[in-house]
């Protein structure tokens, strides 16, 4: 008895270790994942109105459109979740090119 004791208990530890850890390095991109859920559609909205939910992007950079449009190309990352937006000059979502949640 007291031999299957030594290896189930930490097995079970072990298991639980793993799922807390787990839960905890995916709660950022779980929180960032559902605040840009929390704005519905992202097409047609601000740069701001994002910005005000889902705090400042991680990256910025632009490319140009088929039509010669200037484009810009924002990122946000969290542990778990990735989401690249597209922006016109004007700083208005053209819609969601990425999103990946892990």
């Amino acid at each position: 008895m007291d031999t299957i004791l030594i290896w189930i208990l930490p097995t079970i530890g072990g298991l639980i270790l793993y799922a807390l850890i787990n839960a905890g390095t995916k709660a950022p991109g779980l929180s960032l994942s559902n605040k840009f859920a929390s704005l519905g559609i992202l097409q047609g909205k601000t740069l701001k109105e994002i910005t005000d939910v889902c705090g400042n992007p991680n990256s910025y950079s632009s490319t140009i459109d088929a039509n010669g449009n200037p484009v810009k190309i924002i990122q946000w990352m969290a542990a778990g979740y990735h989401i690249v937006l597209l922006f016109d000059a004007n700083d208005i979502c053209l819609g969601v090119s990425s999103e990946t949640m892990v």
